[in-house]
């Protein structure tokens, strides 16, 4: 199926073909990430285009744009948390209770509560293990009581309780016997390390998960896509909605960094209804006008 009427049309397609060329036999796939990643924003009627000349820097792009949300939502805040108490090692002389692990018992000189994003670590060695009673405010919690270390998620929604453990192990399982706040700034560098891996895992689910929304959003946009004057394929069609989700993985996740000032689910809403208005937007400009597309159906047949 095609709707090129004349010449100009024609060439209009080739000069954005995949495979596209100029007179010196020189490939035009030239835009670069952050051509792309501009065109996303304040280019978007030239979108479409961009999908076919550059099919090759989609995975580039995505890895682009997963990096930046891991960094946005989980390494700045982080950071900007670890340089406030001066990195893990003085944490753990100056800002931890002084503790140490003996015969399975953990032994503090006080109650220690440090929020990191909305994970919370929680020391209380006044009781033997950690039950739901002990949580006041939603979140993720790596709870540690005199015998028992426990990984629980606690929501309270309007006094509506759901709460989960992870996992829970008597603390002989999870820490060796005689570690105290010395030996644990001792290898305060594996804290940095775990970080780095939870970074490359959030980075890599970032990537699965916008991409699979691309997925749907080029599923239902398809009806669109596939009569413009670019032929875009159905792999076109999800490296446009993966491109035009560019806006609202900025603002959700902005959002996010800065303490969810914006309800997280209405924020996601918008972020729905800015991705189909760009990829609309996008894809308008190669649109057949009306004489073409019922020409292409015999809606205006001479000879019936």
């Amino acid at each position: 199926m095609n709707y090129f009427t004349n010449e100009n049309d024609v060439n209009k397609f080739n000069s954005v073909s995949p495979n596209g060329s100029d007179e010196n036999g020189r490939n035009k796939n030239t835009a670069g990430i952050l051509d792309i990643f501009v065109t996303s924003i304040i280019r978007i009627n030239k979108l479409a285009e961009i999908c076919v000349e550059n099919s090759k820097k989609f995975i580039a792009y995505v890895i682009f744009m997963s990096v930046l949300v891991s960094f946005m939502s989980f390494l700045v805040p982080s950071a900007s948390r670890i340089y406030s108490f001066g990195g893990f090692r003085k944490l753990f002389l100056e800002e931890f209770p002084a503790f140490t692990v003996k015969n399975g018992s953990l032994i503090a000189d006080k109650k220690f509560e440090m929020r990191m994003n909305n994970a919370y670590l929680v020391i209380n060695t006044d009781i033997d293990e950690f039950s739901a009673d002990d949580f006041e405010s939603s979140g993720i919690y790596m709870a540690f009581g005199k015998r028992n270390v426990k990984l629980v998620s606690y929501v309270d929604n309007n006094g509506n309780i759901n709460y989960s453990e992870v996992y829970s192990y008597p603390i002989s399982m999870m820490i060796p016997s005689g570690l105290n706040n010395e030996k644990l700034a001792d290898i305060s560098v594996a804290f940095y390390f775990s970080y780095l891996l939870i970074f490359i895992v959030l980075t890599f689910i970032s990537a699965i998960k916008y991409i699979f929304l691309a997925l749907l959003y080029a599923f239902f946009t398809r009806s669109t896509t596939s009569i413009s004057k670019l032929n875009l394929s159905m792999k076109d069609s999800l490296h446009l909605c993966f491109y035009a989700e560019t806006i609202s993985i900025i603002l959700v996740n902005l959002n996010k960094a800065i303490g969810e000032y914006i309800p997280s689910l209405f924020m996601s809403i918008i972020g729905i209804v800015i991705t189909v208005v760009v990829i609309l937007n996008a894809i308008k400009p190669h649109l057949p006008d009306m004489d073409e597309f019922l020409n292409n159906f015999g809606g205006d047949n001479d000879n019936s």
